[in-house]
């Protein structure tokens, strides 16, 4: 492909390229793919906290958008039908018991060991511990607008429109999920 061509194709739109690519430019696809790539990246690690099961969830997300993409509607927020396939994913390694143990518990190891050990330190990584347990048992719509707003820090508006929800059911499954997660922490006596 010549490099006028390519620049050209990296200057559309989400929507354009995937209409570009439903009509054999298979190089639409490989740019928007690339254009996400690391928000893919980035959303994986949140759901897998460490490395390698991430890349592993970014593996499985590119090869089902590669395999779903014929059959996305313009009329969907393309951020959102992509986030829905990553939460999706990652629900789906989760049930096949594809990882057991916490990314904390490592963390906590570290914590215990002499050249770590802050009281502060400990309490710290302790806490996410609890909140990425507690926060695995929440369940649809809840748990995504958890994960976007305490991990990744995207506004209200931002979480609606990946989501393709309105800005106040975002606001009200975010302020569900903080009273889902206290029940939970207080069960094991840990407070925010």
């Amino acid at each position: 492909m010549e490099i006028k061509e390519k620049e050209s194709l990296e200057a559309l739109k989400d929507y354009e390229l995937i209409e570009k690519y439903k009509k054999g430019n298979n190089e639409a696809l490989d740019i928007l793919l690339t254009r996400y790539k690391s928000y893919i990246f980035n959303i994986s690690y949140r759901f897998m906290h460490n490395y390698e099961d991430a890349m592993d969830l970014t593996q499985d997300v590119l090869i089902r958008v590669y395999r779903a993409i014929g059959r996305y509607e313009e009329r969907n927020y393309f951020k959102g039908w992509l986030y829905r396939i990553i939460s999706n994913t990652a629900i789906n390694m989760f049930s096949k018991a594809y990882r057991r143990e916490s990314p904390y518990l490592e963390k906590l190891e570290m914590a215990d060991d002499i050249r770590y050990n802050t009281e502060k330190e400990y309490e710290r990584v302790y806490l996410q511990e609890k909140i990425y347990s507690a926060s695995m048992k929440l369940k649809g719509k809840q748990r995504d607008v958890f994960i976007l707003r305490y991990y990744e820090n995207y506004s209200y508006k931002e979480i609606a429109n990946i989501l393709n929800i309105s800005c106040d059911s975002a606001k009200s499954n975010y302020s569900y999920a903080l009273k889902k997660m206290k029940s939970l922490l207080e069960k094991e006596r840990t407070l925010l």
